[in-house]
């Protein structure tokens, strides 16, 4: 698993993303967005029974969704490191425009 996990720190078995901004606004800077959060707030739970986990922040927002729970501990253990999820190129307007975001943790 860790080698799992060093290798793939911006995706690392990740099977969708999902980001609501709530009650923290995130900060712009030219072509990068960062959402800010406390990461003592931070937890994953199963969604539903589909065997899916998703890394929550603790107000509703939802971070990332996980294939499975091993890779949402993981997931966990790296976001609460930081204190910030940020993206560069969120805005871009391809067809395949997810092809083109990168996110990363600061």
């Amino acid at each position: 698993m860790m080698r799992r996990l060093l290798a793939g720190v911006i995706v690392f078995g990740v099977i969708g993303v999902a980001v609501q901004l709530t009650a923290q606004k995130p900060v712009t800077s030219g072509r990068t967005i960062c959402v800010p959060y406390d990461p003592a707030r931070l937890y994953i739970e199963e969604v539903g029974s589909t065997g899916t986990w998703r890394l929550s922040r603790g107000d509703g927002a939802i971070f990332k969704v996980f294939a499975d729970r091993e890779d949402a501990e993981a997931g966990l253990a790296v976001a609460r490191e930081h204190t910030q999820l940020c993206y560069i190129g969120k805005s871009n307007t391809r067809p395949n425009r997810l092809n083109y975001i990168m996110e990363y943790w600061k």
